[in-house]
């Protein structure tokens, strides 16, 4: 509702990223010397995270990349969620019409703002974010989002689907390791003791040798 449906080829990438990429061809695309990866979970899904961050350039030049970072998810290898932050500088003095208007030319007329849905949204960003506008169809969703505490933009593209996936993952890997946090530190502490010992064992041979 609210305007013509967006063809899910278009509304399943952001510039050159295409949901359902692997990995390595994210990190191809943006070059991997600007990429900082980390895991978030082993299992039962592995959880994968990717940081770019736009290079320095001369505040006020005209080549600067309103994007300042962008940080792509992936579940088992597989982008599911690309999570856009504008320069707040690049976007100084813009309404959020006028960023609405921007992204319409690439993604068409956005859905009515009573019909916007959350749900597939990172939940860290529920708190302190209001959804400006939001383009969906049966496989991914596009939110425009504004801080309620700064000027700062986001945008936030999911797939339906793999972020379903992944929230049930992330569910279960923070209740596993809620489950096993006493014997990991059980077993933590017992590395301890054995590393003071081993510690300890070694300078009476040095000491009593000297």
């Amino acid at each position: 509702a609210g305007g013509p449906v967006v063809q899910a080829q278009e509304l399943s990438r952001y510039r050159a990223y295409v949901l359902e990429s692997s990995v390595d061809t994210v990190v191809t695309t943006m070059g991997a010397r600007t990429a900082e990866g980390s895991t978030l979970h082993e299992r039962p899904t592995k959880i994968q995270e990717l940081q770019w961050r736009a290079p320095y350039v001369t505040p006020g030049s005209e080549s600067a990349d309103p994007v300042r970072a962008v940080s792509f998810t992936f579940v088992n290898d597989a982008l599911y969620q690309v999570h856009v932050t504008y320069d707040r500088e690049r976007t100084a003095g813009l309404t959020n019409d006028d960023i609405i208007q921007s992204l319409s030319t690439s993604y068409g007329t956005p859905v009515l703002k009573s019909t916007i849905t959350r749900a597939e949204l990172p939940s860290a960003l529920l708190d302190d974010a209001v959804a400006l506008a939001q383009w969906s169809d049966a496989a991914a969703s596009l939110t425009l989002l504004r801080s309620m505490y700064s000027p700062d933009f986001q945008l936030v593209l999911v797939s339906k689907a793999l972020s379903a996936r992944a929230r049930a993952a992330i569910r279960e890997a923070i209740r596993l390791d809620a489950l096993e946090a006493p014997q990991r530190e059980i077993e933590k502490r017992k590395q301890e003791i054995a590393d003071a010992s081993a510690t300890r064992d070694k300078n009476r041979v040095t000491n009593k040798a000297a």
